[in-house]
């Protein structure tokens, strides 16, 4: 149990569980980091909302005697953004893609205890797209990347990835020189 968990002080930033032998991480892949901080800009801006309240009717409140009410219910307002704000942190921290040399491996957090882990395999891969939607994102260059795979399987789709472009391109090598090994060792 232990070693497990000083494990994290030990192993490379470019290793992951359920890799396989000879399996290198090329990229590690989030949300654009826009996306959170926009969140936490409107989280940050809602907890001044007590402050501003306090000053306008403190008069009104300390008249009436509702200033331990005041004090409880600011409290719990400035606790639930807190807990806004650590939950937006942790799921941009826990939705990550990682490609690698041999596959795809998309994780998605929905909530503190709901994970769901979808994995596709370079060879597989049958079309890629980007799609950059608005101002903001062409500007700060993110956007989704849709990575269509073989006949029945469903289509991958990564949303908010910073330089989607690049991200295409990458993936696209992958398939080409892992289509390419598998030619060159079937003949």
């Amino acid at each position: 149990m232990i070693k497990s968990l000083f494990s994290i002080f030990r192993d490379s930033p470019n290793s992951f569980e359920g890799q396989e032998k000879d399996e290198e991480v090329i990229l590690l892949l989030r949300r654009h980091p826009f996306t959170v901080l926009l969140s936490l800009t409107l989280f940050s801006l809602a907890c001044f909302v007590p402050i501003v309240v306090g000053v306008v009717f403190w008069s009104y409140l300390s008249t009436h005697g509702w200033l331990n009410l005041y004090f409880f219910v600011s409290n719990v307002w400035l606790l639930s953004f807190w807990l806004a704000i650590f939950h937006s942190l942790t799921m941009y921290t826990l939705n990550t893609v990682i490609i690698t040399n041999r596959r795809i491996i998309d994780s998605d957090q929905h909530g503190f205890f709901n994970r769901q882990i979808a994995e596709l395999h370079s060879h597989r891969i049958q079309d890629i797209s980007i799609h950059t939607n608005g101002l903001i994102e062409t500007m700060l260059k993110f956007g989704d990347v849709t990575v269509q795979t073989a006949a029945s399987e469903k289509q991958f789709t990564f949303h908010q990835i910073p330089r989607p472009d690049r991200v295409k391109d990458v993936i696209m090598q992958i398939a080409r020189s892992r289509d390419s090994g598998v030619k060159t060792m079937v003949q």
